[in-house]
């Protein structure tokens, strides 16, 4: 039994939008099937992306129960200029809520937002609450990269504390952060791009995890939950270099480590031993297991998951109790 958190799912209403496109992100025909250009990249579009009768089969094949589908910040529809960005956010939430409505122990979902008017992104987040059903909202992470960055999504927050919700923190630009929507933009061409953008990825997300931890910015909303893809990027990987170096300049402050456990992270895309090294500082507890399915497969996750060397307990809490315990007051259908 697995619920799977991170995962992500591209409507047939939002794919004809992209196709209609003549910038990223866009959808457009490739040898033999699809190409979908996003902010960062290329990446082929699988029917799977679409086909959510074919998805129960494929999460029945491998023991998953449930997931929670978002349109990722990675793809760009959500930094996109706010004329652009509604329409599509729009398509989409009003399509998962309807997916979710007909599935509701299989399928729920995440309001896409458009971030370039955050009056916009307030009133779509309050609509996606209060007349959709959906429960929250997905993030793009580089919003998060400064405290000063992150506040500018103050509002948001305010009104996802008022109305409840999660808050899925997804690796994706910000709206002032999109050179390839300029007239005359080429791709810069780099070596192993694809292993530098997994390390920009990654390098991101812990830096997000700095300003969630280290600082008070969750502190004024305690009626949202909120989990960080990706295991926390690189903030595991460093955590003992920030401890000592706060021990080195500010020997009378709680040492960062001991605030780690603040927040949920998700297991997705990563290794049996990044998932025991998060375990080791977050806490089994802490972590929920996610895919990126259907960019990812979803055994893959399972399998790491398997072979971390954790007890059968603790693998348990990550494959489905710590999601269900999450995410109880906002989708009782997965008590069961």
């Amino acid at each position: 039994m697995a619920i799977d958190l991170h995962t992500h799912y591209i409507p047939e209403t939002v794919a004809e939008m992209l196709r209609r496109r003549g910038k990223a992100p866009m959808i457009v025909p490739g040898d033999g099937s699809e190409n979908f250009h996003i902010a960062s990249g290329v990446l082929p579009f699988w029917p799977e992306y679409m086909d959510m009768a074919g998805r129960l089969t494929y999460m029945d094949g491998l023991g998953v129960t449930a997931q929670l589908l978002s349109l990722a910040g990675l793809f760009g529809t959500d930094s996109l200029p706010a004329a652009e960005a509604l329409p599509i956010a729009q398509a989409f939430n009003d399509d998962v809520s309807r997916l979710a409505a007909a599935n509701p122990d299989r399928f729920q979902g995440l309001a896409s937002l458009p971030f370039d008017d955050l009056d916009a992104a307030v009133a779509e987040y309050r609509r996606a609450r209060t007349e959709l059903g959906l429960i929250g909202a997905i993030l793009p992470n580089n919003f998060f990269l400064s405290l000063d960055s992150a506040e500018k999504l103050t509002p948001l927050f305010d009104a996802a504390n008022q109305l409840g919700g999660h808050i899925f923190i997804h690796p994706g630009p910000r709206p002032d952060q999109r050179p390839d929507l300029e007239d005359g933009f080429t791709a810069p061409r780099r070596d192993n791009a694809m292993a530098r953008a997994a390390l920009d990825v990654q390098s991101a997300v812990g830096h997000a995890m700095v300003t969630l931890l280290f600082t008070d910015f969750l502190d004024a909303h305690p009626n949202i939950s909120v989990h960080v893809a990706n295991l926390g990027g690189t903030l595991p990987d460093v955590i003992e270099r920030i401890d000592h170096m706060s021990v080195t300049r500010t020997p009378d402050a709680p040492l960062p480590s001991s605030r780690l456990r603040r927040l949920h992270v998700d297991c997705s895309s990563l290794g049996r031993r990044a998932i025991e090294i998060a375990a080791s500082l977050f806490g089994p507890e802490h972590i929920v297991f996610g895919t990126d399915c259907p960019i990812f497969r979803t055994d893959w996750s399972l399998n790491a998951i398997d072979a971390a060397s954790l007890s059968e307990t603790e693998k348990e809490a990550i494959r489905w109790r710590n999601a269900a315990e999450l995410l109880a007051p906002l989708w009782p259908e997965l008590a069961g």
